[in-house]
């Protein structure tokens, strides 16, 4: 296997469990239940502005690996 196809694997699977781990996170349901009876899922209780930092974030984590791999 050459040098590429297996930086593409560990990229996806490394991708894949990342995924899978803030999917969990985001998927948690809150004990607390609202003014509507309902109990709200962390997703629901983000605002634009979270949104924009978690945009924000992970072009800075992009740019991160940009930078180790000129660096090797």
């Amino acid at each position: 296997m050459n040098e590429k196809m297996k930086s593409l694997l560990i990229g996806a699977a490394s991708g894949a469990v990342l995924g899978a781990a803030l999917a969990w996170v985001a998927s948690e349901v809150d004990d607390e239940v609202d003014e509507t009876g309902q109990r709200n899922s962390a997703v629901a209780q983000l605002g634009p502005g979270d949104y924009i930092a978690l945009g924000i974030s992970i072009l800075t984590l992009a740019r991160q690996f940009s930078n180790m791999l000129r660096k090797s």
